[in-house]
C-alpha cells in the first residue's frame, strides 16, 4: 500500500510539472503573438506589452553589427496601419523563468523571410521579450545551403566551446573571443530582472584558475548569420544546474554571443 501511494504521488507530481510547463508555453506563446499580431496590424500598444521596456534589436548589415533601439522600433509602427507581414512561431523552449523563441516573418511583397530569435524572462509574473536578433534569408542553391549549414554549425560550436572551456579552465581570453564586447547577462532575482555587465562577468574568471563546471550544448539553431543556442552547465560543488540561452551573430566572419539569459535549479548528485 505504501509503495502504491509513493507511485501515485510521484505520477501526480510529474503531471503537475507537465501542466505547469504547458501553461508557461501558452503564456510565452501569448506574449510572442502580441508582437507578431501587433506589428502586422499596426498596434504599437500590443507590441509594447510584449517587449521589456529596454529591449533592443540586433542584426548584421554589411558584415557589421547594427543595434536598433527598441523604443524607436515601436514608435515607428503606425497605429491602425496594416503591414503585409505574416509571422509564425517555429519553436518555444523554456526552463523555469527563462525562455527562447524562434519566429519566422514572411513578407509577401518582397518574398523574403525574416528569422527572429528572442530571449524572454518571466518578470513579476509576466513573460517579456528582452532582446531579439534578426536575419533576412537570401535564397541559395540547395548544395550551397547544405555546405554552409555544416560550416556554420562547426563555427558556432567553436564559439560555444570557447565559452564553456573558458569558464571551466580559467581562460578569459577565450571568453573575450566568444562574447561580443558589449554583451550582458540577464536573469531573474526576487521576481525582478537583474543584469550582469559582460566585462564584469569575464573579470570573475581568473587566468589558470579551474572551476568545477561541466558544460554541454543542448540545442543549436541558426539561419545565415543569426543563431540561438541552449547550453547546460553542471556545477557539482554548488549542487546547481544552469541553463543558458544565447543569442549569436556572425560579425566580420566571427560568431559572437551577443547576449545571454540564464536560469538555475538544484539537482541530485
Amino acid at each position: 500500500m505504501k509503495k502504491a501511494l509513493i507511485i501515485f504521488l510521484t505520477l501526480n507530481f510529474i503531471l503537475v510539472l507537465k501542466l505547469n510547463a504547458q501553461t508557461e508555453v501558452e503564456q510565452i506563446n501569448a506574449t510572442v503573438m502580441k508582437y507578431t499580431e501587433g506589428t502586422a496590424n499596426g498596434n504599437p500598444d500590443k507590441v509594447r506589452e510584449a517587449f521589456h521596456k529596454d529591449f533592443n534589436l540586433f542584426l548584421i548589415q554589411e558584415d557589421t553589427l547594427r543595434v536598433i533601439d527598441g523604443k524607436g522600433y515601436i514608435e515607428r509602427i503606425e497605429k491602425g496601419k496594416k503591414y503585409n507581414r505574416i509571422g509564425r512561431i517555429i519553436s518555444i523552449d523554456c526552463e523555469n523563468d527563462a525562455a527562447s523563441v524562434k519566429v519566422e516573418v514572411y513578407f509577401p511583397d518582397t518574398k523574403r523571410i525574416a528569422t527572429d530569435y528572442l530571449l524572454l524572462l518571466k518578470i513579476k509574473g509576466q513573460w517579456k521579450i528582452l532582446h531579439k536578433i534578426i536575419n533576412l534569408k537570401n535564397y541559395q542553391k540547395i548544395e550551397d545551403l547544405v555546405s554552409n549549414e555544416k560550416k556554420g554549425l562547426k563555427e558556432i560550436k567553436e564559439t560555444l566551446s570557447n565559452y564553456i572551456d573558458g569558464t571551466a579552465n580559467g581562460e578569459p581570453i577565450k571568453l573575450e573571443k566568444a562574447f561580443h564586447q558589449d554583451f550582458n547577462l540577464y536573469y531573474i532575482k526576487d521576481d525582478s530582472l537583474s543584469i550582469i555587465p559582460g566585462k564584469q562577468y569575464i573579470g570573475n574568471f581568473k587566468e589558470g584558475k579551474k572551476n568545477n563546471r561541466i558544460g554541454n550544448i543542448l540545442s543549436l539553431d541558426y539561419e545565415n548569420n543569426a543563431g540561438l543556442a541552449k547550453v547546460q552547465v553542471l556545477m557539482p560543488d554548488r549542487n546547481r544546474i544552469a541553463i543558458d540561452y544565447l543569442l549569436l551573430l556572425k560579425i566580420k566572419n566571427e560568431w559572437k554571443i551577443i547576449h545571454k539569459s540564464f536560469t538555475s535549479k538544484n539537482y541530485d548528485k
